[in-house]
């Protein structure tokens, strides 16, 4: 069958706002209703349009019995607003118009003052999502870090046995099945696996890959995020990006820094780890999950843009959070925010983190080691990155604009946090604020950069 275009997206959108049934759409498309049926349910979108605007998100909003206790009495809690943030019966109740056709809330009259969470369809967002799938499914297969694992725990033995991978993928279907012979020796010489190219008795023969595999947590983890579909979605809200992501490394295979800024006030955050995975996002988020708390968590990461790289291909870990992980481990429950991805090679897009990223740059000199660095010197090099004024601001400094929207409970955020309020006139963007040992290290690298070779800095290595 033909593929849908963009034109009839947009009939579709205009019908289903029109009330239509799904028959009666396809007929006018000359589809079939199947075809109407998965359009709808593959592209629509979720939305947080007036969420919780009354109690009726509960489900258990009708038979609720509870008692609450004011100063004139009792009353039923459902009647408090907002109770279900706080109830341990709360359980959100669904819409069944979105488990049957048209599977989406366009056209729905009760649309203004339902308070469910709501799925739209969007010709553009669908077009956009459809185009991201189409591009992504030719970039082809990209395992998880467990099944990398495994494979290696199989794969380097036998080779340096002397099987050849063929072999070796033809005795474990399980394992290696839906993946080519040449994506395996492709893996095997961009160094995905302990046993190297040199290891293969033929290695020689073999033509060097055209690109370093990379892996992914979810290869597919761009559709529906890309930045043509965000600006759709905040267009249809009215809202903003809040929060942007990037990574600064200091030297290849070292500690490498977790930056992120939030985009009304400009104030910057910056996290030292060991590795660049999608673990460490995670972990770095569920952190900042228990140290902020649900309502200010929400003010700032309610819409987060970051780059491409892997750290980042895990979205659904940032979007939500496991509430029992002891007893259930695979339970999720929402956060509230999203997660959009930027276009490869625009940094632009994230203009505000990149500007970050230069001021940074005046005390974390590039080619310069961030393994003996700690995260209380990040965080006091911080403390004077944010209490620097900015032109943007009206000449205000970052931390006072921050302080200033979220009141006392982001100071104590930003406390928790090891980031201070330090004098205008004490501010300090230079490498010896991080004491003797890295201003020598970012003399070196300065005078690398400007072609002074280490055998004529004598005077540095005294």
């Amino acid at each position: 069958m033909n593929q849908m275009l963009i034109d009839e997206r947009k009939r579709i959108e205009f019908l289903t706002g029109c009330g239509w049934t799904v028959p009666k759409i396809a007929g006018e498309l000359g589809r079939s209703p199947s075809t109407i049926r998965n359009e709808l349910i593959k592209h629509r979108i979720d939305s947080d349009k007036r969420l919780g605007c009354s109690n009726r998100l509960c489900a258990n909003f009708d038979e609720c019995a509870r008692k609450v206790f004011t100063g004139f009495g009792e009353r039923l809690e459902r009647n408090t607003p907002k109770c279900f943030r706080s109830c341990p019966d709360f359980r959100e109740a669904a819409c069944p118009r979105l488990a049957r056709p048209p599977f989406v809330c366009n056209g729905c009259g009760k649309e203004r003052e339902c308070p469910l969470r709501k799925k739209f369809y969007i010709a553009s967002v669908a077009q956009a999502q459809y185009e991201t799938e189409l591009r992504l499914s030719r970039t082809g297969v990209h395992p998880d870090e467990d099944t990398v694992r495994k494979m290696d725990e199989v794969l380097s033995p036998c080779i340096r046995n002397g099987q050849s991978p063929m072999a070796v993928k033809m005795a474990n279907p399980g394992l290696f099945g839906k993946f080519a012979r040449s994506t395996v020796y492709g893996w095997i010489a961009g160094g995905l696996f302990s046993a190297k190219k040199h290891d293969l008795p033929f290695a020689g023969t073999r033509r060097k890959p055209r690109r370093k595999p990379v892996t992914k947590t979810d290869a597919r983890c761009r559709i529906g995020r890309t930045i043509k579909e965000m600006w759709e979605f905040l267009k249809g809200l009215g809202k903003k990006v809040t929060c942007e992501l990037d990574t600064v490394i200091g030297s290849i295979s070292g500690k490498v820094l977790y930056t992120m800024i939030f985009t009304d006030c400009e104030l910057a955050l910056a996290f030292l780890r060991d590795k660049k995975t999608s673990q460490t996002t995670t972990r770095i988020f569920n952190m900042l999950w228990t140290v902020a708390g649900p309502s200010l968590f929400l003010a700032l990461f309610e819409n987060i843009l970051t780059d491409n790289g892997p750290e980042f291909s895990d979205p659904a870990m940032i979007e939500n959070w496991r509430p029992d992980p002891g007893h259930n481990p695979t339970k999720l429950a929402p956060r509230g925010v999203r997660v959009w991805f930027a276009d490869p090679y625009c940094s632009s897009q994230k203009s505000h983190v990149e500007r970050f990223h230069n001021e940074l740059r005046r005390i974390l000199q590039k080619g310069t080691s961030f393994d003996p660095l700690t995260q209380e010197q990040i965080a006091l090099a911080l403390s004077h990155l944010n209490s620097y004024p900015r032109e943007s601001l009206g000449w205000r400094t970052p931390y006072d604009v921050f302080v200033e929207k979220h009141g006392e409970e982001g100071r104590t955020f930003l406390a928790n946090l090891g980031i201070v309020r330090i004098p205008e006139n004490q501010v300090t963007l230079h490498p010896f604020l991080l004491g003797a040992k890295y201003q020598k290290a970012a003399d070196k690298a300065i005078l690398r950069k400007n072609g002074v070779a280490p055998a004529q800095q004598p005077e540095l290595k005294k």
